[in-house]
C-alpha cells in the first residue's frame, strides 16, 4: 500500500512537471479540462445521494422507521380540525 502511494505521489509529481512546461494557452486548457472532471465528480456524488435517498424511501416507506407519530399525529388533528369547520 506504501509503494503504491509513493508511486502515486511521483505520477503526480510528473504530471506537474509535465504541466509546467506547457505553454500558457495550453495550462488553461488543462485548467479547464480539470474543472470538467471535478464538475462530473460533483454530479455524480449528487447522484449517488440522491439514488441512496431514494433506495431508503421505497425499502422502509410506510415501516416504523418511516413513520413519525408525533407528526401523524399533527396531521390528523388538522384535518379533523378542518373537517368540522367546514
Amino acid at each position: 500500500m506504501r509503494q503504491r502511494a509513493i508511486i502515486l505521489l511521483m505520477e503526480r509529481q510528473e504530471l506537474i512537471d509535465r504541466i509546467r512546461k506547457l505553454p500558457q494557452d495550453r495550462v488553461a486548457e488543462v485548467a479547464e479540462f480539470i474543472e470538467s472532471l471535478a464538475q462530473r465528480e460533483r454530479n455524480a456524488s449528487r447522484a449517488n445521494l440522491h439514488q441512496a435517498l431514494s433506495d431508503y424511501a421505497i425499502e422502509h416507506a410506510g415501516t416504523i422507521v418511516d413513520l413519525d407519530p408525533a407528526l401523524e399525529d399533527a396531521a390528523t388533528n388538522h384535518l379533523l380540525q378542518q373537517d368540522s369547520g367546514q
